[in-house]
């Protein structure tokens, strides 16, 4: 694959890791690494039998543009998991996921740019799936059909006219692909498995969200804002009132588009996203149980404790005794 910076400067890439990204290697993967003025980049790929994963961390320090061509088409499942992915991809235009949001894309050309704002961790992940395995789940996805008589045509393609957004579900599965090999020896037909159960996943969310949604652009921006005032301050319980003030939204839209669109309500997405962040941190030794649990907005451990066995069925001393002797 070619990788340039700013369109035409190529980047020199090596093994070594900037340090600014370290948090996010995962043992095993085959990894590229640079770092230069515009910032510091981290390209994982993982091998599945489903098709190769790609884990991408980058810390940009100013303003830039990457542009990544290849042989044959680009096709895959494409994840922004912190901050949004704005692709500009060659032939059809511009496609842009926001943080939290998905898709599968099929381009018969591999060669997009992607737009990068200063200060900012961008991290995305990118499952290319084998025509053969999407092949397999067509009969039971009436969208995937459709998706894929494009394919075959050669022609540009998303999945889903909108973009779907992650659910809980699909948030654990990617959790356990990234962390899989960090927790256990690793095993390639369980990892194979957990890719073919995150399409799965995909998949049905996206079956799920049409036809298209009933909200306005603007609600559904709304919808998304509230999902990203829960995200970036999982400590604070903010009551639904008050987000609805601030994304100009009344309640029952805003209560009713959120679990329509993320499958959770308000609270109970808060909670996912309190465990989800308690699950990382428990892998840092260094961190105690009562650090956590305020880190994650619990103001007692035993009500964290008490929660955190009800979504795992262990307490957090028992996930991290079993984390350590796999």
């Amino acid at each position: 694959m070619k990788f340039a910076l700013n369109l035409n400067d190529a980047l020199p890439f090596s093994t070594e890791i900037p340090t600014e990204l370290r948090s996010h290697f995962i043992p095993g993967s085959m990894v590229q690494a640079a770092s230069n003025g515009y910032g510091k980049l981290l390209l994982q790929e993982l091998p599945s039998a489903a098709g190769p994963i790609y884990y991408h961390a980058y810390h940009i320090n100013r303003k830039t543009v990457f542009r990544m061509q290849d042989e044959g088409p680009f096709f895959s499942a494409c994840i922004a998991l912190q901050h949004e992915s704005r692709l500009e991809v060659e032939r059809h235009g511009a496609v842009l996921l926001r943080e939290g949001q998905y898709n599968i894309i099929y381009s018969p050309v591999f060669d997009f740019t992607s737009s990068h704002e200063g200060g900012r961790e961008y991290i995305s992940i990118r499952l290319q799936y084998s025509l053969p395995i999407l092949e397999e789940w067509a009969p039971y996805f009436p969208i995937l059909q459709c998706f894929l008589e494009k394919v075959r045509a050669g022609r540009f393609a998303m999945l889903s006219e909108d973009n779907s957004f992650l659910t809980r579900e699909i948030q654990d599965m990617i959790y356990r692909l990234i962390h899989h090999s960090r927790e256990r020896a690793f095993n390639p037909l369980y990892f194979d498995l957990l890719a073919r159960t995150l399409l799965f996943h995909l998949l049905r969310q996206s079956a799920q969200q049409q036809p298209r949604s009933p909200y306005s652009n603007q609600e559904i921006n709304g919808i998304h804002e509230a999902r990203e005032m829960i995200c970036k301050n999982i400590r604070y319980h903010y009551k639904i009132g008050e987000i609805a003030q601030k994304v100009g939204m009344n309640e029952f839209k805003l209560k009713n588009g959120f679990r329509q669109t993320y499958g959770d309500g308000l609270y109970e997405y808060l909670v996912s996203e309190r465990m989800l962040a308690a699950r990382n941190l428990l892998a840092d030794p260094n961190r105690n149980i009562k650090e956590i649990a305020a880190l994650t907005g619990y103001k007692t451990v035993n009500s964290f404790i008490k929660v955190f066995k009800r979504r795992f069925n262990k307490t957090p001393g028992e996930f991290r005794q079993a984390a350590t002797e796999q």
